[in-house]
């Protein structure tokens, strides 16, 4: 597996029922175009820039997920995104945005560059806006083992929606709370999920967590092959399962030791597996063009 480290000054449907979780269908086709997922980090704007990859958008492209409700042209440099787009004459073009928040909900302690948000601590930088206990924000950033590196924080002073949290699933130990980072999770049980799910939470906040009312799973819009993606590595699991946190893309390590949580990385993978590639969606030269576009060697 290529990895490729990067370090970087700071900071990734579906009805309600009892519960269902949806993934996605890695084989069908959407309109005979295979996507590619990127998601990371805008780091610049004039088009959009993530994980160093030019994304032409168009300004008026509706942005799901966002909280409110923006467009593409209100995209902002430290949002964090999963951007499903095609390879056109070696430009990518913009099929589908999501933002990606790890955490919408009140502010429930506030310390020295560090925030408790359902539960979960935020890591965030001098700059960043001024918040109090009480106060409605959504971070974009990064999970780093239970805690979120924070790249951008925006106040919500007149938001009247849920809260949700936004991260890996793992299996809790019989008579814990389940949890995403550091988030409990009440009210929805999520029977049908696996440990390195990525998972979407909407509901009440509650001290130290979420009541969740609706519950859905994987990263984007529109069916994808390869998949690049920003973040930090999750320890090895007792059974060697470890994933780039908030990304669903899992692989297995003998050698739990090797694996460095303490810096942000970029992997590649697809059908939910790190470091492997579509066998079928693509012909071999458009995955050899999209792999040698990405640097996922």
């Amino acid at each position: 597996m290529n990895v490729r480290v990067r370090l970087i000054a700071t900071a990734t449907a579906l009805i309600l029922g009892a519960f269902q979780a949806f993934a996605q269908d890695s084989e069908e086709r959407e309109g005979g175009i295979v996507g590619t997922g990127i998601v990371g980090e805008i780091i610049r704007l004039g088009s959009i820039f993530v994980n160093d990859q030019k994304i032409e958008i168009s300004d008026t492209m509706q942005v799901t997920g966002s909280v409110p409700d923006i467009t593409a042209g209100d995209l902002k440099p430290g949002h964090t995104v999963a951007v499903v787009a095609a390879l056109e004459d070696d430009i990518w073009n913009a099929q589908h945005i999501r933002q990606v928040l790890p955490l919408v909900g009140t502010v429930e302690a506030v310390g020295d560059q560090l925030l408790t948000i359902l539960g979960t601590e935020v890591e965030i930088e001098d700059h960043f806006a001024q918040v109090t206990v009480g106060d409605w924000v959504a971070v974009s950033g990064f999970w780093q083992e239970g805690r979120v590196r924070a790249s951008r924080l925006e106040l919500l002073p007149d938001w009247q929606g849920e809260a949700q949290v936004s991260g890996t699933f793992f299996r809790a130990s019989s008579g814990e709370p389940d949890r995403v980072g550091n988030t409990a999770i009440s009210g929805i049980v999520p029977q049908h999920l696996s440990s390195g799910d990525l998972v979407r939470i909407s509901g009440k906040p509650v001290p130290g967590g979420i009541e969740a009312e609706r519950l859905e799973t994987g990263l984007f819009d529109a069916t994808v092959g390869i998949v690049q993606v920003e973040g930090y590595f999750s320890a090895p699991q007792p059974d060697g399962l470890y994933t780039v946190l908030g990304s669903g893309l899992v692989a297995y390590t003998d050698q739990p030791g090797m694996i460095d949580v303490s810096v942000r990385t970029l992997q590649c993978g697809a059908n939910g597996k790190l470091g492997e590639f579509p066998t079928s969606g693509l012909t071999p030269k458009e995955t050899e063009a999209i792999r040698a576009k990405l640097d996922c060697l």
